[in-house]
């Protein structure tokens, strides 16, 4: 399957690589129809019920996942404000999920602990689908325990 970054040129620091963890915490799905969902970083190889799959941790952007249609987000959580670039980088992320949702593909967006990252992206896609943006926080916080991160969260329940 392609591998597609959806911001080219980004790196992740070396203070952000850290030791692939072999344990799934697993995924929530956001939509009743299962096409769109929210979970931690998937291990590579496992096969999962989604076309797509968004890596929205900046510390686990392996180059593909085998058999899914891998999609590039790298966002930092470790407390500043997103930058003007990461948040252009997470609406445009989230539209491309939202249009994908529409053509019928199942997608999964991640992150290291499928929280805030995943969290926002998803959120905004689910904005992009009609829901609003108090309830898609809402609904992730009581699926995921998400969206912790109060600048995450604002840009989610602003939208």
């Amino acid at each position: 399957m392609k591998s597609i970054p959806y911001a080219f040129g980004v790196v992740a620091p070396a203070s952000h690589l850290i030791a692939f963890r072999s344990k799934m915490s697993g995924y929530s799905y956001l939509l009743d129809d299962g096409r769109l969902a929210q979970g931690s970083e998937p291990p590579v190889g496992t096969k999962l019920p989604f076309d797509v799959v968004v890596l929205a941790a900046i510390e686990y952007q392996p180059e593909s996942l085998p058999g899914h249609l891998t999609l590039h987000a790298p966002l930092d959580d470790s407390g500043p404000p997103p930058t003007p670039t990461e948040r252009a980088l997470i609406k445009y992320a989230a539209k491309d999920v939202a249009r994908r949702v529409r053509a019928g593909q199942r997608v999964l967006v991640t992150c290291h602990q499928g929280r805030n990252r995943s969290g926002v992206i998803a959120g905004l896609a689910l904005v992009e689908l009609g829901v609003s943006g108090k309830e898609a926080a809402k609904r992730i916080r009581r699926l995921r325990n998400g969206l912790t991160n109060r600048y995450f969260y604002e840009m989610v329940v602003s939208a």
